[in-house]
């Protein structure tokens, strides 16, 4: 019967560990056109996410609530200004313990969402500029598990101060707070281009803190999820890492149904 009991627990606990991806809720927003910057990232997420596509409709703290982190994307287009009641939709959310990702052109979003005070630069859609782009690792990108998987521009597991190539030339409607205008931004990685390491000095890879919850920014040249990037599965992968550490920090996490494991999900959550 111990026996019994033993395989059952450990086929729980295999389970519980590889469904987490999946049982990850994420609402995947975009309020600009479906185009070949913003549509493969949509489809990555249905991929690898219990992904839910939202609209200017659902932009509201209850809707959100029912996700452990909501994805915002806009790389083809800029969309149009936020009203009060769903800027204050968003900060309630992250406020409440909640956890965003803007990537794009979501990033102009910021300022009025009275995370930063500066004006983001604001630039593209570029399909090809020869430019290829990525992070640098700091001892917070390894210790919070966000390189996991990845590999260094040599081929092998990133070390602190490796460079990452994320993308391989061009990139998407995006922005960036360029020359440390970034003031309340916790930065965990650097960013390069080509042999130029800007250190600090581009607020792309990192979050602010909103309340209980945190506002995740990945943009700049980053976010580059059109088939012209040859770095894709490195971008991909990051992307899954940022969303499964937010989801980990999240109060609206799901930590009791769709096949998860309580105690599996659990010390996850108690490791923030």
């Amino acid at each position: 019967m111990f026996r019994k009991f033993l395989f059952c627990l450990t086929l729980m606990l295999i389970c519980g560990l590889n469904l987490g991806n999946a049982n990850v809720e994420v609402g995947y927003l975009y309020l600009g056109d479906n185009g070949p910057y913003t549509k493969p990232a949509l489809e990555f997420a249905k991929n690898t996410f219990r992904t839910t596509v939202l609209d200017k409709g659902d932009i509201n703290s209850n809707k959100f609530k029912n996700f452990a982190v909501v994805w915002w994307n806009e790389g083809d287009t800029a969309p149009g200004a936020l009203s009060n009641a769903e800027i204050d939709a968003f900060m309630d959310y992250a406020e409440s313990g909640g956890a965003i990702l803007l990537t794009g052109w979501a990033i102009r979003y910021a300022t009025p969402l009275g995370l930063e005070n500066a004006q983001p630069r604001g630039f593209g859609p570029v399909l090809d500029d020869g430019s290829k782009v990525g992070i640098i690792v700091l001892q917070e990108t390894l210790d919070l598990g966000l390189v996991a998987g990845l590999e260094n521009v040599d081929g092998k597991a990133p070390k602190i101060d490796d460079k990452i190539q994320i993308n391989s030339t061009g990139y998407p409607k995006s922005g960036d707070y360029f020359d440390s205008l970034a003031k309340n931004f916790t930065n965990l990685a650097h960013a390069w281009e080509g042999g130029a390491n800007y250190a600090d000095r581009i607020a792309a890879f990192g979050y602010w803190e909103a309340g209980d919850g945190k506002v995740f920014n990945m943009n700049w040249r980053l976010p580059n999820y059109h088939a012209n990037n040859k770095s894709r599965d490195q971008l991909e992968q990051l992307t899954e890492n940022v969303i499964n550490w937010l989801a980990s920090e999240s109060e609206f996490a799901d930590v009791s149904s769709h096949g998860k494991l309580p105690v599996v999900w659990g010390n996850l959550k108690n490791q923030r």
